[in-house]
């Protein structure tokens, strides 16, 4: 007879498996505010590119790791398509937040996303709402807080209503997105970003050739390193790594977890341009670290069932 603690391992080791592939996932997407700026492709075109290039990467994996299979048994295929519809426009409008405000903005309101979730996914999905996620937001917004409102301040000239409304929609979309991928258990998160691309190139490849011919774009090696980086490592491997993570994991830690890539970003910032970030973001990002130690620590599992993927 095994003992309460054996038994309860199993569980314990997927929520961490998942806090840990989303946390790395996040960390490591702080720097694509970055390259976002650096870069002088049209956002649609960038958009297209990445996800093309990802989507080629992770078909091959889906074609020869029973992905098919994997799709049919949890007969959620139009939901799927659905999930990479929402994905695709989420992004676009984020790209456009930063174009048309500043990156602090598109972040602010993109991270908006762990509010929404916190309030609407115990009606959604049925869950329990838990008095530890409710706080552990409330600490993580307060941190972003803290880290963008000083950007706003020093730059208000940038506050464009488009880009604010860009910015709006993306967040709702972002939370959206995360909330309809809980409601398909069984399938990786290669498959998930698998279909986040198919909806992004199908939809938004008009799109990314009118911009690129109306704005007379040219194509420079500095574009072309960031597509790799940012088809390759951000999408098929960050992506992916977040997406799996949610399998595991209650989705109001997840989206809390998340908050760890604008954290970076300030640091990424420090170190490759040499910005010095003010005290009131080392204080926003140690509340946003505390917040994610909240849930990590005495969070509790999620309650629906894991369906393990067919690999």
């Amino acid at each position: 007879m095994s003992s309460p603690v054996a038994s309860a391992s199993p569980a314990t080791d997927r929520r961490l498996r998942g806090y840990a592939e989303i946390g790395g996932a996040s960390l490591i997407l702080g720097t694509s505010g970055a390259l976002l700026q650096m870069s002088t492709m049209p956002a649609s075109l960038l958009l297209v590119l990445r996800m093309g290039l990802a989507g080629a990467v992770l078909l091959v994996l889906f074609l020869f790791t029973r992905g098919v299979a994997e799709v049919r048994r949890s007969g959620h295929f139009r939901r799927l398509l659905l999930i990479g519809v929402v994905v695709s426009f989420e992004l676009l409008f984020y790209f456009a937040s930063i174009r048309l405000a500043n990156v602090a903005i598109g972040i602010a309101l993109e991270y908006m996303a762990p509010v929404y979730i916190a309030v609407a996914a115990p009606w959604f999905l049925h869950t329990r709402r838990q008095g530890l996620d409710m706080v552990a937001v409330a600490v993580a917004a307060i941190g972003m807080a803290l880290i963008i409102v000083p950007s706003l301040t020093q730059g208000a000239s940038g506050a464009s209503l488009p880009g604010i409304l860009c910015g709006v929609v993306a967040g709702s979309l972002y939370a959206t997105a995360l909330i309809l991928t809980k409601t398909v258990p069984g399938v990786r998160g290669s498959t998930f970003v698998l279909f986040h691309c198919l909806g992004t190139v199908v939809l938004l490849t008009p799109l990314a050739v009118w911009q690129a011919l109306s704005s007379h774009y040219r194509f420079t090696w500095a574009d072309i390193g960031i597509v790799l980086v940012m088809g390759l490592l951000y999408t098929a491997v960050c992506f992916s790594l977040f997406t799996d993570g949610l399998r595991f994991v209650r989705i109001e830690h997840a989206s809390i977890l998340g908050y760890l890539e604008p954290v970076t970003a300030p640091l990424w910032a420090l170190l490759l341009v040499g910005e010095h970030p003010a005290l009131s973001t080392w204080i926003g990002g140690a509340l946003i670290v505390i917040a994610g130690a909240m849930v990590v620590i005495f969070g509790e599992p999620g309650e629906e069932p894991v369906l393990e993927p067919l690999v």
